[in-house]
């Protein structure tokens, strides 16, 4: 069982949509099924971006379970289950959707998603809080490692909450993987270093249960490299591009990898967490996460479904899907 999350250290870091698209990948990668399925929590509980993608919902009409319920208010069901020691025997269609057809997938409950309550009050920080020490989302997880293997879920994935929110800290404590979402500008580079370095170190090195956890620093939104081959010097303005999203990604590494890097080889057990650069290494065929027009006007494309049901994809978005199979991958190793 591995436990995943989805994080950025603010929003618009496009998080939700690229977890929203790599799940049936993921799915597949991690053979889930009905028997073990994938379980996927939206704990953005003040934005519930994942649950308005995944959800058919109604203003007014109250979610019969949430994360709300899950990890504040519930005195009963998984929770009851957790604390009495019977997880094995509840039923998790009371608890969760099956989202499997909605992603693409033959198996309608290989995915199943537990999301946010769109109609409930935002919660505060300090309600959570008041969990920091016994949090029903750590019990939940930790629950889970008492199952039989054959009875555990294939994974639990969280599309967390940008920042530091008590909700986020105390899913990062218990991960396997984290995808740290990031935009190749200034502003992300800087934001995700001092994310990275000084706002949630503390949080993973202070729990010493779990061993190293593995963060994928994952750029997302590049500029697509998107050229008229007719143009005049097609060849001379397409290398001129290719140079300034190289030197992007050279700037995250000068700016963050190489920091952190220098602080591990001081103190290999400095942030409680190792890089993988699987997305950041030009060499690669596939680094960072191309942007596409498709997105700009509805993250709620399922490229996915697309993928299976046409060939109506355009170049990038067919780079676009690569680079989601390529995630799924690097997750699951």
């Amino acid at each position: 069982m591995k436990v995943i999350s989805f994080n950025s250290y603010k929003g618009g870091a496009c998080r939700t949509t690229t977890c929203y698209n790599t799940l049936p990948f993921l799915a597949k990668e991690l053979g889930a099924t009905s028997e073990q399925p994938i379980l996927v929590f939206d704990v953005d509980l003040d934005s519930m971006g994942l649950t308005s993608l995944l959800k058919t919902f109604k203003y007014g009409e109250p979610l019969p379970y949430s994360a709300r319920h899950l990890f504040i208010d519930d005195e009963e069901g998984i929770n009851r289950a957790i604390r009495s020691g019977s997880l094995a025997k509840i039923n998790y269609y009371e608890f969760f959707d099956k989202v499997g057809e909605t992603l693409g997938l033959d198996d309608n409950g290989s995915v199943l998603f537990c999301g946010a309550d769109i109609n409930a009050d935002t919660i505060s920080d300090e309600q959570f809080r008041t969990f920091e020490n016994n949090s029903p989302l750590v019990n939940l997880i930790s629950a889970f490692y008492t199952l039989d293997e054959s009875k555990r879920p294939k994974a639990i994935i969280f599309d967390c909450a940008s920042g530091i929110q008590q909700t986020t800290l105390n899913v990062l404590s218990e991960i396997d993987c984290s995808v740290m979402c990031m935009r190749p500008t200034t502003q992300f580079r800087l934001g995700t270093k001092d994310y990275l370095t000084k706002k949630i170190p503390k949080k993973l090195t202070r729990i010493g249960a779990k061993e190293k956890r593995r963060i994928i620093l994952l750029p997302t939104s590049v500029s697509p490299i998107n050229i008229n081959e007719h143009e005049p010097n097609f060849e001379k303005a397409r290398q001129e591009l290719q140079m300034m999203k190289e030197e992007a990604f050279k700037k995250i590494e000068n700016e963050i990898v190489y920091v952190i890097k220098q602080e591990c080889s001081r103190d290999s057990k400095a942030y409680g967490y190792e890089l993988d650069l699987s997305f950041i290494n030009t060499a690669e065929e596939i680094y960072g996460l191309p942007e596409i027009e498709r997105f700009k006007w509805s993250e709620a494309e399922l490229l996915y479904k697309i993928f299976k049901e046409n060939d109506a994809l355009t170049e990038q978005e067919k780079l676009l899907i690569a680079g989601y199979e390529k995630l799924a991958d690097v997750i699951a190793r």
